[in-house]
């Protein structure tokens, strides 16, 4: 599964060029399920893909789990051109590892880059309250005393 969402690299494809690893993975009888009870056969899964691969769409693998020994957990970022969003996916195999059944949620996506630039960023330092000329963290809203005072 994680090499299939390598080849969603960006760069425009026709489904010809993946379709033998579509067919490798996802079973003639699958059913995929989204988070409204919407289900798509497999048959739709290809529209949809060979969309996104004309679409040069781009995935960024975010979480790859194995919760069981036929069920999987991926989350990935799909983006390209007119989206940009968080695909959250459960999938089902059978004993030829190939999925049979799914479910998935689609959430819009914020950037990775500007939630992590958020939460490391310093915090903003303001002059001293004492008049030393120092400067104090943000949150230090208290006066350092020394013992004794």
């Amino acid at each position: 599964m994680t090499y299939y969402l390598t080849l969603f690299d960006g760069k425009p494809k026709t489904f010809e060029e993946t379709e033998h690893v579509f067919n490798s993975l996802y079973h003639e009888d699958c059913v995929i399920t989204d988070g409204d009870g919407n289900t798509r056969t497999r048959e739709e899964m290809k529209q949809i893909h060979a969309k996104k691969f004309v679409m040069a769409s781009k995935c960024t693998l975010l979480l790859f789990r194995v919760l069981t020994f036929d069920t999987i957990e991926i989350k990935y970022r799909l983006v390209n051109d007119s989206e940009d969003k968080v695909v959250h996916q459960w999938l089902t195999t059978n004993g030829d590892n190939k999925v049979v059944r799914g479910k998935f949620t689609i959430e819009e996506s914020k950037e990775k880059d500007v939630e992590i630039c958020e939460k490391s960023s310093p915090k903003k330092k303001r002059e001293s309250s004492e008049g030393d000329g120092k400067e104090q963290d943000e949150e230090d809203t208290t006066k350092r005393r020394k013992l004794g005072d």
